[in-house]
């Protein structure tokens, strides 16, 4: 039997999702600029920021099978080890004499560490959430790191402004090592097997039949579609068009150019989203149901979509990303909830890993489907479309509805 752990140790793990998710942040109001001054090309920039998120995707299921065979707390506390050497390259890269690629390293190996830090997280909460608050755990944990990136790039522009690059960089690493060291203390070590329960094998055939075998759970499947989706339309085409969008509209706020209008109405989504999902883990853990908001959530961020398409002040346009922002977070909670429940618990970081790799496939997708369809087509008719994507990933929703019942 698992000791029992205490409620602040949900916080903790939070608090090193936060800590680790800055470092990602800080770099990206930081790299393009320097980049551009240092003689990197727009394609070299573009490549060394989305570097992290393509490694993600090769090092995702390597990352659940540590998690599966170690626990938590090592692979983590690596994790965060990895995104401070990481960090480090990008230091490195400023005096060096091919600063691009070190930066490309950097955004590398803080990929790896990404990975590990994002997929552990969750696998460490899921570890010791009871069934009866792993809601309103699991959300704790996703606020969290949701909040980080954001955090980071507040974070990195002003301590740049205010000192240099360089210390913003040594200020992410500083924060990489302590939520390191403050995961050894607070994660738990790696569980002892339940009753019955066998730890998995280092046969490479029985790895082969514990993917098979979680691969072929259709409840699973529609899971990770449904959170590719979500991160096609919020993280790609959303975040990689906003700015556009206000510019090509005059959306402005508060007499800013676009990306500072763009930031603010993304401040928005982000507020609403990160209040959202606390919520919906407190529904969650009141109710018997793991379902019930699937549908609604799924339905807000549709009408978001298409509200944000009509937008023609920056009001209305505030509105329809709170709408986006509601509606995402109410979707992620369940269905991150529900993976716990459904996945077997010597498979969570498995299972997990192939859920961050649907977020990073869908994240990644995303940006350059949004722009280009919005150069054919106009910002109206894509976000409609992307509005109407969502509402058709309810057909399969209602699969998971109708199986609870």
């Amino acid at each position: 039997m698992q000791p029992k752990q205490s409620p602040a140790t949900g916080w903790g793990i939070a608090g090193i999702a936060f800590l680790g998710g800055v470092g990602g942040g800080v770099v990206f109001p930081i790299l393009p600029v320097i980049g551009m001054d240092l003689g990197i090309s727009g394609f070299m920039i573009g490549l060394i920021l989305s570097a992290n998120r393509i490694t993600r995707l090769g090092f995702n299921p390597v990352t659940g099978s540590l998690l599966d065979r170690f626990g938590a707390r090592w692979p983590v506390a690596v994790g965060l080890a990895i995104e401070a050497a990481g960090t480090l390259a990008f230091s490195v890269g400023l005096v060096a004499d091919s600063p691009g690629l070190w930066f490309l390293a950097g955004r590398v190996i803080w990929g790896i560490g990404s990975s590990l830090l994002l997929v552990g997280t969750l696998a460490a909460v899921m570890a010791i959430a009871p069934r009866a608050s792993r809601g309103g755990m699991t959300a704790r944990v996703r606020t969290a790191i949701s909040l980080g990136l954001p955090a980071g790039l507040v974070i990195g522009g002003l301590i740049a402004d205010a000192a240099s690059a360089n210390a913003a960089f040594l200020t992410a690493t500083a924060l990489s090592v302590a939520a390191a060291t403050l995961t050894l203390f607070l994660l738990p070590p790696t569980p002892a097997p339940q009753a019955g329960e066998k730890r998995p094998s280092t046969d490479s055939e029985s790895t082969r039949e514990q993917w098979r075998a979680l691969l072929s759970v259709k409840t699973l499947r529609i899971i990770w579609g449904a959170n590719a989706l979500l991160f096609f339309a919020v993280s790609g085409v959303l975040l990689a068009t906003i700015a556009v969008l206000v510019d090509q509209r005059g959306l402005f706020v508060f007499g800013l150019g676009p990306e500072g209008s763009a930031g603010l109405l993304m401040a928005v989504l982000m507020t609403a989203r990160a209040g959202a999902s606390l919520a919906a883990g407190r529904i969650l853990d009141r109710s018997a149901s793991r379902t019930r908001l699937l549908l609604p959530a799924m339905a807000l961020v549709a009408i978001g979509f298409v509200g944000l398409g009509l937008a023609g002040t920056s009001l209305t346009a505030a509105a329809a990303l709170m709408v986006i922002g509601v509606g995402s977070g109410g979707l992620t909670i369940p269905l991150l909830t529900l993976l716990g429940d459904v996945a077997p618990a010597h498979l969570h970081g498995r299972a997990l890993s192939v859920y961050q790799w649907s977020s990073d496939f869908g994240g990644a997708l995303g940006p350059a489907a949004g722009l280009e369809l919005g150069r054919l087509l106009g910002f109206g008719p894509s976000y409609a479309g992307v509005g109407l994507l969502m509402l058709v990933m309810t057909l399969p929703l209602c699969g998971l509805i109708a199986s609870e019942r």
